[in-house]
C-alpha cells in the first residue's frame, strides 16, 4: 500500500506568491509522479485558491496557508489554502465585462468536489478542492 504525500507551507502576501505556490504544487506533483493532466489542472485550480485568498482582506503580515495531499491508494489529491478573512466565497455570475470574479467557477469546472470550513485553531477559513489524481 503507497503511503499518503502531504506538504503544508506558508507563503507571504506579495506579487510572486501565486507563480511560487504554483512551482511548489509542480514540484511536488512530480515527485509523487502525479500525471500531467492532473498536475495541469491542479496548478491552475490552486492558482484560483490562492489569489482568492490573497484578495481577502486582512493586515498584510498575514500568510497564506497551503497543504497539499495526494493518497495514491485512493487516486485522492487534496488542494487546501487558508487564510485569515471571516467571509466565506462564493461562485459567481460575472457579466461579459467584468475583470474578475471567474476563479470559482474554474475551480466548480474543474475539480471533483470543493467547500470551505472554518479553521480548526485560529481565525479565517479553508477552501479545499479534491481532484481524481493518476499516478503516471
Amino acid at each position: 500500500m503507497a503511503a499518503t504525500n502531504e506538504v503544508a507551507f506558508r507563503l507571504s502576501r506579495r506579487p510572486t506568491t501565486v507563480p511560487r505556490a504554483r512551482a511548489l504544487l509542480h514540484a511536488m506533483l512530480g515527485t509523487w509522479q502525479v500525471s500531467q493532466d492532473v498536475s495541469e489542472t491542479a496548478e491552475l485550480v490552486l492558482s484560483e485558491l490562492v489569489t482568492n485568498a490573497l484578495r481577502v482582506r486582512v493586515p498584510h503580515d498575514r500568510q497564506v496557508g497551503v497543504r497539499i495531499t495526494h493518497s495514491p491508494q485512493d487516486g485522492v489529491l487534496l488542494l487546501e489554502v487558508s487564510d485569515a478573512g471571516t467571509g466565506r466565497p462564493e461562485v459567481r455570475n460575472p457579466g461579459e465585462d467584468e475583470t474578475s470574479g471567474r476563479g470559482l467557477l474554474l475551480v466548480e469546472a474543474l475539480a471533483d468536489r470543493w467547500g470551505v470550513r472554518d479553521r480548526a485553531h485560529g481565525i479565517g477559513k479553508t477552501v479545499w478542492a479534491e481532484l481524481k489524481a493518476t499516478v503516471g
